[in-house]
């Protein structure tokens, strides 16, 4: 049966590689047509800890003022982190964060409110792989021009263990995920990089602090 399901997924590959590569990943990947919803409603600090580390690093280093956490999971990051600090948080439903954390703000992604709130820092951590079309969600995030310095973290598919090189992922709730270089190639789309490394490589995370591109350029 391995053997068949061997055949089976380079059948796939060759399909995938005839198509026009998508989001800077290379040609021949499968992408996950449909992913479960992951919910990270009860987490803490389980993850990603060091890119908010870095973000409060920056925040303080350049004097900003607001932060605007998009897919803030429990909240539980951006408040500890950013406890005293102007902040909002986004997720596709807030309900469970305004009842936790009434004094702070909340909006669900539809409302497109959040994209009023003054933020000199956006924080976009382990989101854009959870997310099915991310040409558009960068591009709408990029239309911030409020925000000064953005910070994206999403895992590194060149430190996954898994055999499937040309994806889909192991994890089911990933639509996609991006190599190093494959990331840096798409976030340039939208922003100009300052900073890409791997923050964590046990948990293959990757981030990304950037800014808009300067005018005219």
């Amino acid at each position: 049966m391995q053997v068949f399901r061997i055949i089976f997924y380079w059948l796939k590959v060759g399909v995938a590689y005839l198509q026009t590569p998508k989001y800077s990943i290379k040609r021949g990947y499968i992408h996950r047509k449909k992913a479960l919803v992951f919910d990270d409603s009860s987490l803490t600090n389980e993850f990603q800890q060091e890119v908010y580390q870095r973000a409060e690093e920056i925040y303080q280093e350049k004097k900003l003022k607001g932060i605007l956490d998009i897919g803030c999971g429990s909240g539980y990051k951006l408040i500890r982190f950013f406890e005293n600090e102007p902040t909002a948080g986004v997720e596709l439903d807030s309900a469970l964060l305004k009842e936790k954390y009434p004094d702070k703000l909340w909006f669900d992604y539809e409302n497109k409110e959040w994209k009023t709130f003054a933020a000199g820092m956006l924080i976009c951590a382990d989101v854009i792989e959870h997310v099915y079309e991310p040409d558009s969600f960068l591009e709408e995030l990029s239309s911030l021009t409020q925000v000064k310095y953005f910070i994206f973290s999403t895992p590194d598919r060149a430190l996954d263990k898994s055999p499937w090189v040309y994806g889909p992922p192991n994890n089911e709730c990933h639509f996609r995920e991006w190599t190093f270089s494959e990331f840096e190639k798409f976030v340039s789309r939208y922003f100009q990089i300052i900073e890409h490394r791997i923050s964590n490589k046990e948990q293959r995370t990757q981030v990304i602090i950037c800014c808009h591109y300067p005018l005219g350029s």
